[in-house]
């Protein structure tokens, strides 16, 4: 009995240090471009130049998740947790005290290979951690608990502002950094896919990091450059290049670091098409939103943060439904979310009226929160525990890879009718309805999928039988 419990408590605490880890890394990401317009004014740069303290974080987590989710289930989680937190805790605390915009911006790249190590491997630990029956509930809980810090970094970072300066946005992540380091060294224990060859796929892990690099900076040039420029297309071609030639070897590799078998599972391959139609439309929402609240409306940083919780808040409400949905199907549960979040977010391009558009924003954000959250729970809950570290860094770079474009293309089309109030609002309307059709064909394409692959299921069993 006494075993038991203590099982048990290692198991909570290990999903706290977990949570807490991924809470930072989302808290800090929603807050620093709060943050952004202060900080550069302080350093004496400008916003489109100090965006790259935001750009150079996301090109260093698209980078390196697939790389620390396989590398850490090679040579070990827990170590590679201890170093993820490490890093984005240091260079947290130096990124506080730069004088620059270059030291600013360097701090935060580097901070992006940390979280790019932390959130993978994080959710790898509690996948290896749990019985495999408790997989799914456990990590849906995680992801619940951590998206607090989606839906509260903007208004926490606003109150840190205006009470103690920008700095603060960075600095609060260090001591829940060090919190999770004494987590870690005391309950988690230490788990790697023990089938692994140690040997690294040195040709993989080059071509996942050229290829995941030169697509992301692509896309985010074309909001500087234009879709049609040399630099934009030379960039997202060479990204392409790099996908082709990186399936080629790999598929060819005796130990490959891409483990392509993963998209053979039908579950998991229809959930991240899923994953990729809700993140794209969240990420394009929350990009919209806080453009029309402080683009505008010229609401200031901290009240358009406290308009958006309205949309972050549902967000969180639904990462939290994640692990409450764990025993339905996973294609009935994304259809759903998309279903509701596609509709919300359709209908914010409707809706002038404030409180109407609140509304939408609500529905948008619970049902885009849930599709996030359970597409990592799905795919976690049906590849090999063994390989859980890779899959969720596949997952992932998958999921923010193609937000990113999400993002680029809103910037496009918001940018080109940027002449007029009138014009720009007519803009942010039509990536509001744009996004939100696409979530409710993603979610008609899933629900084919998904009834399509349970009558396959059921006459598979038939036969069987």
């Amino acid at each position: 009995m006494a075993a038991a419990t203590e099982r048990e408590g290692r198991l909570r605490r290990t999903s706290i240090a977990v949570a807490l880890g991924i809470f930072a890394v989302n808290l800090d990401f929603f807050g620093i471009q709060t943050a952004l317009p202060v900080a550069a004014q302080e350093l004496n740069s400008t916003i489109t130049d100090l965006q790259w303290a935001v750009s150079g974080y996301l090109l260093s987590v698209a980078c390196f998740l697939i790389i620390g989710g396989r590398l850490a289930d090679i040579f070990g989680r827990r170590r590679f947790l201890l170093l993820g937190v490490s890093i984005f805790g240091v260079t947290s605390l130096i990124g506080g005290m730069a004088t620059t915009p270059e030291l600013l911006i360097i701090m935060r790249a580097v901070q992006g290979v940390g979280a790019a190590v932390l959130i993978p491997v994080g959710l790898s630990i509690v996948t290896n951690a749990y019985p495999p029956e408790r997989v799914q509930r456990a990590v849906g809980t995680v992801m619940g608990t951590a998206s607090v810090g989606i839906a509260f970094g903007p208004l926490i970072a606003g109150v840190l502002i205006q009470l103690l300066g920008w700095r603060w946005v960075l600095w609060l992540n260090v001591p829940v950094s060090i919190a999770v380091i004494l987590l870690v060294l005391r309950d988690v224990k230490e788990s790697r896919d023990e089938k692994a060859d140690r040997r690294i796929d040195w040709w993989g892990l080059v071509l996942v990091a050229a290829a995941v690099g030169f697509f992301t900076y692509g896309i985010d040039a074309s909001g500087a450059h234009g879709w049609a420029s040399p630099t934009t297309i030379g960039f997202v071609v060479a990204g392409i290049i790099g996908f082709v030639a990186l399936v080629a070897v790999e598929l060819r590799a005796r130990n490959p670091l891409l483990d392509l078998a993963l998209f053979k599972i039908r579950e998991f391959t229809v959930t991240v098409v899923a994953g990729v139609a809700d993140n794209m439309a969240a990420l394009a929402v929350m990009f919209a939103a806080m453009t029309y609240l402080q683009g505008v409306l010229m609401e200031s940083a901290l009240v358009a943060a406290t308009a958006f919780l309205a949309f972050s808040a549902a967000y969180a409400l639904g990462n939290q439904l994640s692990g409450v949905l764990s025993r339905f199907p996973s294609w009935l549960v994304m259809s759903g979310a998309l279903l509701v979040g596609g509709l919300g977010t359709f209908l914010m391009g409707v809706f002038d009226a404030m409180p109407l558009f609140l509304i939408a924003a609500a529905l948008s954000g619970v049902g885009l929160g849930l599709g996030w959250a359970f597409a990592t729970v799905a795919t976690q809950a049906v590849v090999p525990p063994r390989q859980a570290g890779l899959a969720s860094g596949v997952v992932l770079t998958i999921l923010i890879g193609m937000g990113g474009v999400a993002v680029a293309i809103a910037s496009s089309v918001i940018e080109a009718h940027s002449a007029t109030v009138e014009s720009t609002t007519a803009a942010i309307n039509w990536v509001f309805i744009g996004f939100g059709s696409m979530a409710l064909l993603g979610c008609a394409l899933i629900t084919f999928l998904g009834r399509r692959g349970a009558r396959a299921a059921q006459d598979t069993a038939s036969t069987t039988a």
